[in-house]
Formats: C-alpha cells, sequence, structure tokens
C-alpha cells in the first residue's frame, strides 16, 4: 500500500462512494416515482372494468328503443301502467341532469304503432328515429345519434327486454361502449324470454339496472342543486312517501 493512500483512508474511500452511490440511485429511484406515479394511477383507473364503472352524467346517453303502443299490449312481466311510469320517469331525469337522449322505434307508423304518448311528452324536441332493422344498434341513424353525443356510457331500455334493449346493449358492448340494460324500463311477453335475456346479458359480462337507481347513480351527490328536481322526476313511491309524511302538518295536540 503507498505511503500517500494507508489502508484506513483507501476503505474510508471505498466506504463514502458506496454511500453517495447509494444515495444517488435512491434520489434517482424517488424521482423517477414521483413522475411516473401519477401515469401509474392513471393506468390503473383506466383498467377498472367497466361494469365497476360508476355512470356519470357527463359520459352517459340514455337510449329508448321500441317504447310502443303495440308493443305494451303484449307486456307480461312487468305491470304496464308500471313499465309506463319507469321509462318516463328516467327520460325525465335524464333530460334535468342534461343526459341526451335517443329515441327510436321500429316503423312507428306501421305494425307496432307508435310510441307511447306519454314518453314523448316527457321528451319535446326529440325526435323519434324511425327504422326497419330489428338491431337498434344496426341503424347508421341511431348509431350516428349516439356516437355524435361523444358519450362512451349507454342505458338501453327496450320493448322487449331480450330483443330491442338486449341486442343493442350487446353490440354497444362489442364495439368498446360501456352499456347497461335498465330492467324495469324494459318489458317482454313471458317469462322465458325475461330469463333467456337476462342470462345472455349476465354471460356477456352487460350490467341491469333498475330505473331508480340509474338516476340517484347520476345524480351522485344529494347536494347537488339539481337533486331535488331529480327526485321529483324519478317519482320514486318511497322517496314520494317519506315526503308526504315530513311535510304532513302535525297536530297541535300531538
Amino acid at each position: 500500500m503507498s505511503k500517500f493512500f494507508p489502508k484506513t483512508a483507501v476503505v474510508q474511500l471505498a466506504a463514502s462512494a458506496l454511500l453517495v452511490a447509494f444515495g444517488t440511485g435512491a434520489m434517482a429511484a424517488d424521482t423517477k416515482a414521483m413522475q411516473t406515479g401519477p401515469t401509474a394511477a392513471a393506468v390503473a383507473a383506466q383498467n377498472v372494468p367497466q361494469q365497476l364503472k360508476m355512470l356519470s352524467r357527463q359520459n352517459t346517453v340514455l337510449l329508448l328503443v321500441d317504447q310502443q303502443i303495440g308493443l305494451y299490449t303484449g307486456v307480461r312481466d312487468i305491470p304496464v301502467a308500471e313499465l309506463k311510469h319507469n321509462v318516463v320517469a328516467l327520460a325525465k331525469a335524464a333530460k334535468v341532469l342534461g343526459i341526451p337522449v335517443v329515441l327510436t322505434a321500429t316503423m312507428p307508423d306501421g305494425l307496432w304503432g307508435p310510441i307511447i304518448p306519454e314518453l314523448v311528452a316527457a321528451l319535446p324536441g326529440v325526435p323519434v328515429i324511425s327504422r326497419t332493422v330489428i338491431n337498434a344498434w344496426d341503424d347508421p341513424k341511431v348509431r350516428a345519434a349516439i356516437e355524435k353525443t361523444g358519450r362512451k356510457q349507454i342505458l338501453v331500455a327496450g320493448v322487449s327486454l331480450e330483443v330491442c334493449a338486449a341486442f343493442p346493449a350487446l353490440s354497444a358492448k362489442a364495439a368498446g361502449y360501456d352499456a347497461r340494460v335498465v330492467l324495469d324500463a324494459s318489458g317482454t311477453f313471458n317469462e322465458a324470454k325475461r330469463v333467456s335475456g337476462l342470462q345472455r346479458l349476465t354471460l356477456a359480462g352487460v350490467p341491469v339496472t333498475d330505473y331508480a337507481t340509474a338516476g340517484v347513480e347520476l345524480l351522485a351527490d344529494n347536494a347537488d342543486p339539481k337533486a331535488h328536481d331529480v327526485y321529483d322526476a324519478l317519482d320514486i313511491p318511497f322517496a314520494t312517501l317519506v315526503w308526504q309524511l315530513k311535510n304532513t302538518p302535525q297536530s297541535k295536540n300531538q
């Protein structure tokens, strides 16, 4: 060992070099983590399965298919009055929340008749897209109306459930959209059709929801200034009862 570099000095120098290298590496790792952290989080968010994502009023479009008088006469899995109430309430809530609605019917001047008048009244200014193809997604005008919104979450309600609601939902999912079917705003003609439709949607990974859940999911916050109008539009039976009880004048003797 050179007299200019005693053994102890060499050891100290090596130790210092290791500390510097370790410290630099740690700092680099921390810097890299800081740079890549948000990106990794964003990637993770993008990888969340569609069925686990909440509906967003900024990213949802409502597709109403074949809500026609002639088809309503054959509905047996839900009372017709209830079906009308639910689909109209959903349409009204969508209007309050600024969610675009695409309304389509199969030859409304022909076999199945016009859209139920209650729904037309709830959606003034919304055109009815007439078509002949069974699957609404296969109609270029319907698909163009959806694409024009720029939205990727599609709520579908149709009569019948297993055809008019399920077919476009399945096709939309295949095209990369997050499609969901509103069960109690759709109807069908017997139990076998209902079961087979639900099974097909489930196996395909298309979530099924109900009109009121979809409405409050899109609302998201009861402190929202639009909350009262949304609940008024949804006209949920138990919520209406609670409101009535709350606002019933109490007797002074009580």
